[in-house]
């Protein structure tokens, strides 16, 4: 048997909606989430293998159309979708749940570091913008005054690092 009518056979729509987060009244209907301005609840879910029906939108299925258009997945993806979040084993081995979570740590692990990279390089580049202020503002004016300003001193001692720091961080984003 193929998987697409294993998932069919095995799953019934209530359940899916419900798995999905939808609350089924007794009546079998749910507000329809393929249409907005949906204030009363046009899906009909039916019992068994029926499917479901909108109303309002004229959305229709089995539990495989409901995932497609719940998630916006073609149909094989819904397949895996849909056998992997009711744990069916039926298209293919599932990551362990070790796995998974290490692959999510890891994920955010790199977002967290890109973000706090991003942040670094965003410091440097105001501290940059200062100093060249700093140096403009600041600078010797040889006719008025012999006297440098510590604060032209240190920006100018400190503009070469932050060119050279900048054109590194920034190296890697121009490849």
């Amino acid at each position: 048997m193929d998987a697409a009518n294993e998932i069919k056979r095995l799953l019934t729509m209530r359940q899916v909606a419900e798995f999905y987060g939808f609350q089924v009244g007794r009546s079998g209907f749910i507000p329809c989430p393929f249409h907005r301005g949906d204030h009363q609840a046009s899906l009909k879910i039916y019992d068994g293998d029926r499917g479901f029906h909108c109303f309002g939108c004229g959305a229709h299925g089995s539990v495989i159309d409901f995932a497609m258009k719940l998630f916006d997945l073609p149909f094989r993806q819904a397949l895996i979708r849909l056998s992997s979040d009711f744990r069916l084993g039926i298209t293919g081995s599932r990551i362990a749940k070790p796995d998974a979570s290490r692959i999510l740590e890891e994920r955010r692990e790199r977002q967290e570091q890109e973000e706090a990279e991003r942040e670094a390089y965003y410091q440097m580049a105001a501290e940059y913008r200062r100093c060249l202020e700093t140096v403009k503002f600041f600078g010797p004016d040889t006719y008025c005054q012999p006297y440098i300003h510590p604060l032209y001193a240190e920006a100018v001692k400190r503009l070469p690092y932050l060119e050279y720091w900048l054109d590194e961080h920034l190296g890697g984003d121009r490849n």
